[in-house]
């Protein structure tokens, strides 16, 4: 959950406002200039989705001459010309699509180049024509890949274009100062423009974080169960710990009378609940890497799980075991060997 927190997804998803267009026949520049007066408000985009959604067209496609479509599909982003400063993706070469409420230029993602093959750079494609949905342009930038799905799944070839028509999505870059200022006047511009309907908005960064919802779970479970757990097994290491005190009662005693220090005591301790944390780390690592490792197959994405890993879960476990039987086993190593060998 840490790598899911801290990785790159390529651009910065954080104070972007995303808010539902019904209609896209009143997406204009008019719209654009009027959110953009809206105190707070620092980039505007119309768009079909986000750079990263869970909703996605994928279609076939055509590079410049080739005879036939490729063999596979590509993501299509319907996207205004403000969609990269909007949203800080970077291009990699060329430049950025022209203005314009129709089809004249194509921009696609790093992935995209390297599934052409040929040893094709990204200064290779651009200038070269490309046919999407029966639209044939020529590729004006290729843009740095991003990661336009979840972790679970690879990066997929991209390809953005304007597209009027499908502008169902306004992205709004704001600043976090007055925040609540201005998303108000965010709303009330949506409700003078779009009356009939409801108002609806999302954070970007909240919404990716969606795609997250079973990990969390998953994680909040953990931490429970693993804390009831380790409740459970301290209960049961402090009930072993008094059973064997009494048990070697008279032994302790015989050996403090014959010159036992309590270090040496302790140790008697020490030993027996040495192989059984040892014994515990045995089976249970095993079993915990085979179901980590299986559960992680599931992530494009994802971190290894390594020998340090296993080296802090031991060190942990045999500290918690230390403070759960060092009380009482320091009582035992300490009470007056007379009591001890008078006891029956």
């Amino acid at each position: 959950m840490d790598f899911f927190r801290g990785k790159d997804i390529g651009y910065d998803p954080t104070a972007i406002v995303m808010v539902n267009l019904p209609t896209p026949d009143k997406v204009t520049e008019s719209l654009r200039h009027r959110f953009m007066q809206i105190p707070g408000v620092e980039k505007v985009s119309f768009v079909s989705q986000a750079p990263t959604s869970n909703s996605n067209n994928n279609t076939n496609h055509r590079f410049d001459t080739r005879q036939e479509d490729e063999k596979w599909s590509v993501n299509t982003k319907p996207i205004d010309s403000h969609y990269l400063q909007t949203f800080g993706l970077k291009l990699v070469a060329g430049k950025n699509i022209p203005e314009s409420d129709t089809t004249r230029a194509f921009m696609v993602n790093e992935t995209y180049v390297k599934r052409l093959g040929g040893n094709l750079k990204p200064a290779d494609v651009v200038g070269r024509n490309m046919t999407v949905w029966g639209r044939t342009a020529p590729i004006a930038g290729v843009v740095k890949d991003w990661n336009n799905l979840s972790f679970h799944n690879q990066i997929q070839p991209v390809v953005l274009f304007s597209d009027h028509n499908l502008y169902y999505t306004g992205a709004l870059k704001v600043s976090t100062a007055h925040l609540p200022q201005t998303l108000a006047g965010i709303e009330q511009l949506w409700n003078e423009v779009y009356p009939d309907h409801l108002y609806d908005q999302t954070f970007l960064d909240q919404r990716i974080a969606q795609s997250y919802q079973t990990e969390n779970l998953i994680l909040n479970l953990i931490r429970v169960f693993s804390f009831i757990a380790i409740i459970i097994g301290c209960l049961g290491l402090y009930g072993l710990v008094s059973f064997m005190a009494a048990q070697k009662t008279k032994e302790i005693g015989v050996r403090k009378v014959l010159g036992a220090s309590v270090a040496q005591i302790l140790a008697l301790f020490g030993k027996e609940f040495a192989k059984l944390v040892v014994l515990a780390f045995v089976v249970a690592a095993p079993l915990g890497w085979w179901v980590m490792s299986g559960w992680l197959e599931d992530y494009t994405y994802r971190i290894s799980i390594g020998w340090t890993t296993f080296l802090v879960a031991i060190f942990t476990t045999a500290f918690i075991a230390t403070l759960t039987v060092g009380w009482q086993s320091f009582r035992a190593a300490t009470a007056n060997p007379a009591k001890s060998l008078k006891s029956e």
